[in-house]
């Protein structure tokens, strides 16, 4: 699978299917991978904020999310990619877990949302979830609780830049070998919110589907948009 630097990252590029194919072999030859699925969010902070950066760039994988980031691999590379969403790349990861009798803990959002979208993921692929825990917590957070889980594959939906943040100081402390941030995707496996019809995700503009569920919540995903637009035509000097 082929990697290309985008604004100072290492992004995989291909079809959906060669990546998930790479992180599937990782998790069966259990060696511990955290991914990063970047989309416009994610890439604007990283070029404005050099710690985020170090984070982002300390990720085994980082994975092509949104548009912009497409647009990006073409402009610079002349290279097409497929775009790979957190919670297909996780629904994906689901099957592997029920098929492979492996376990998943889910950590973010609200207590509500976190509880229902276990028992939805249940529901769909059977016994696969070890635990779940809300995200507002102080401190590091269920440390204990997702060890004494003994998950396989952590999914953690705290928002950008903290969920990467966290991953990225608390991996090493627990026994998963796979963890990846995923945003919204509890809100929408708990039916608390919709995923973006299909015609939104072909014309790209499923980030402003999102944006219109969650004006305040999603209230910078404009911006980072327009931002994201604007350094692929004016490249930043340093990264």
């Amino acid at each position: 699978m082929e990697k290309l630097e985008i604004f100072g990252l290492s992004v995989s590029v291909g079809t959906f299917d060669e990546m998930f194919s790479e992180i599937r072999d990782r998790i069966l030859r259990k060696k511990k991978t955290f991914v990063v699925t970047a989309n416009a969010t994610i890439v604007v902070t990283t070029i404005e904020n050099p710690e985020y950066r170090k984070v982002v760039r300390s990720a085994d994988l980082i994975l092509p999310d949104g548009f912009g980031v497409i647009l990006a691999i073409k402009r610079f590379h002349k290279k097409m990619s497929e775009r790979v969403t957190g919670i297909d790349m996780m629904l994906r990861l689901c099957e592997v877990a029920a098929k492979e009798k492996l376990k998943v803990f889910l950590l973010g959002s609200k207590p509500e949302v976190i509880e229902k979208a276990a028992n939805n993921l249940e529901k769909t692929y059977g016994n696969i979830i070890a635990g779940y825990h809300h995200g507002y917590f102080n401190g590091d957070g269920p440390i204990e609780l997702i060890s004494s889980s003994r998950a396989d594959l952590l999914f953690v939906g705290m928002g950008v830049p903290k969920q990467e943040i966290w991953i990225h100081r608390h991996f090493q402390k627990v026994p998963a070998i796979f963890a990846m941030g995923v945003g919204g995707s509890f809100d929408v496996i708990s039916g608390y919110k919709k995923r973006a019809p299909k015609i939104f995700q072909d014309l790209k503009l499923e980030w402003l589907y999102r944006y219109l569920q969650s004006p305040r919540q999603k209230k910078n995903v404009p911006r980072d948009v327009a931002k994201l637009l604007w350094y692929i035509v004016k490249p930043p000097r340093e990264i």
